[in-house]
Formats: structure tokens, C-alpha cells, sequence
């Protein structure tokens, strides 16, 4: 345990989310006014506390508020950095009328002025389960490699829950003027249908192919986005594969001020003519596009 115990004082702010936002389809009510009063929960590998240690643990939750049903709160406690190290003691509380059991989550650690001091995903599976109505104090670590810039204040500081956004649809103007509503409805369907691309990774998805009479092919992707910034795209090489898994067309295409929102998928048509096409006879009707490595 850390000896701020001692001064038996509440560093950090309080974060409190839905458990259904948290945990998705966990069988609980809608979280409703009614007001919960927690016990104090301490992890069995906690079983060495040591008497002193505990009884400001118990002044500590004493003085926290009630949360209503069906919620989950991270209350920060106190903040140290050591060997490169921020240890954040918090108490995980838990407002839903059964055990809860989480897995990975991903917690940013806010200064007093909400900016991002470090960021971190915990496989909490470990913690097994935390018992209905309970607040449990628990240490997280930071390490060096997810720490940023910004400096930690020492009251008033945060430890939140990081959500994933949304993945959307980011159409370009001279899309949007030249497609029905009706055909961007269908897209927007589809970007919300397709498992979103994972954290940092940028790939493709297959619309639709086009040859025409003078033998240029236009091949029409989703470009999406998995980071949690806008991209910028200057050039982009693009291979083209047809069904027999043969490079059927390569490219290098230059981008105007082509830019890909954060967290979405953006539809473009790129144009192979005919002396970038390697073969007389293509099989699209299964194709992929790729970035050549």
C-alpha cells in the first residue's frame, strides 16, 4: 500500500458511467434516481492490509457519494509518480445489483484542466468479479511509454474511461453532390453494418467496379480510418487482385488535400487506365484493393 494513507485525504475527481455504456448487455434496469450506498469491498489479493491502512480506506468511502442504480464509478483517490511510474488509487465502484467482470478497458488520466497525462489499456480480467453495490480501492500503474506531455496536477486530477467513438461515414463534397439520398442512406447503413478497424489501422473495403469501352477501370473503396486523429493522404500506391488472387492493376495515385475524418469512412473512386492494367481477362467477381508492401 502507499503511504498517502496517512493523510487520509481525496486527491481526484470522480468518474460515473452507465453500466450498460461500459459493459454493454450486462441484464441491468435502466439506471433509475433511486440512490446507492456502497460497502467497502477490498480484492482478496488485498489480504495483508494492514489495520491502519484500512480504517482510512473505510473514512475515505464514508465520505463519497451515493451513486444511483446501475452505474459504475472510478473515484480517484491519490496520485504518485515514482521510477517514471504514476500509481493512481481509485475506487472502482459498482451500483448494479449483481457482480460485474471486466476485461480490457482503456482509462486516460486527466490534469485538473481535462488534458490527456497519460493513457493506458488494463486487462482487468484479473480483478475477476466485484461484488453488487460495492466500491473496491484498486492501484493503476502508468508507465513511462504512456505518459504524455502534459503535467499532472496534484488535486483535481481524473482517472475516465475512454470510449471508443462511433465509426462514420465522411463523404467529400463532390460526392455528396453527385449520389441520391438514398444512396447515401445505403452507405451509411454499410459503415455502420462493418466491424470498425481496429485502433491506428487504416484499410480498405470493396464498392463496386466499373470498366468502361476505352478500357479504364474504376474501382470504388472505403478508406477507414481507425485512428483517433484525421489522416492525410498525398500519395497512395493501390494494387488491385481479381478472383484468381492475380494483381490485375497497379497505381499510384496523387491526393489533393485528401483527408480522411477521425474514426470514418470515406468512398473514392480511383481510375486505372488500360496500360495499368496487367490482364486481358478479369475476373472481378471477387476483388480486393491493397496497399503494395
Amino acid at each position: 500500500m502507499l503511504s498517502f494513507l496517512k493523510k487520509g485525504k481525496k486527491k481526484g475527481k470522480d468518474t460515473v458511467v452507465s453500466s450498460s455504456q461500459l459493459l454493454g448487455n450486462v441484464e441491468t434496469a435502466t439506471t433509475s434516481n433511486k440512490k446507492i450506498k456502497s460497502v467497502l469491498y477490498f480484492h482478496p489479493s488485498w489480504g495483508g492490509i494492514e489495520l491502519e491502512q484500512k480504517y482510512i480506506y473505510q473514512f475515505l468511502h464514508k465520505d463519497l457519494q451515493d451513486l444511483q442504480e446501475n452505474q459504475v464509478s472510478l473515484a480517484g483517490i491519490e496520485a504518485e509518480l515514482k521510477n517514471d511510474t504514476y500509481y493512481i488509487t481509485s475506487f472502482i465502484r459498482n451500483t448494479v445489483s449483481k457482480s460485474i467482470k471486466f476485461e480490457k478497458v482503456t482509462l486516460q488520466l486527466l490534469n485538473k484542466d481535462e488534458q490527456i497525462c497519460a493513457r493506458k489499456t488494463f486487462n482487468l480480467a484479473d480483478l475477476e468479479a466485484i461484488p453488487a453495490n460495492t466500491s473496491m480501492p484498486w492501484v493503476f500503474t502508468f508507465e513511462k511509454d504512456t505518459m504524455t506531455s502534459a503535467e499532472l496536477s496534484k488535486e483535481g486530477w481524473q482517472l475516465a474511461f475512454e470510449f471508443k467513438p462511433e465509426h462514420t461515414l465522411d463523404l467529400d463534397p463532390t460526392w455528396e453532390s453527385q449520389i441520391t439520398n438514398e444512396t447515401k442512406e445505403q452507405l451509411q447503413q454499410l459503415v455502420a453494418n462493418l466491424t470498425p478497424p481496429e485502433e491506428k489501422e487504416v484499410n480498405f473495403f470493396g464498392l463496386q467496379t466499373h470498366r468502361e469501352s476505352n478500357g479504364d477501370l474504376h474501382i470504388s473503396i472505403l478508406i477507414r480510418n481507425g485512428y483517433n486523429q484525421n489522416i492525410r493522404l498525398d500519395q497512395m500506391p493501390l494494387h488491385i487482385s481479381d478472383a484468381s488472387g492475380d494483381v490485375i492493376a497497379k497505381g499510384n495515385f496523387k491526393l489533393d488535400n485528401f483527408e480522411v475524418k477521425a474514426n470514418s469512412s470515406k468512398p473514392w473512386t480511383f481510375t486505372f487506365n488500360p496500360n495499368s492494367i496487367l490482364k486481358d481477362e478479369l475476373d472481378l467477381s471477387t476483388w480486393k484493393a491493397f496497399i503494395p508492401q
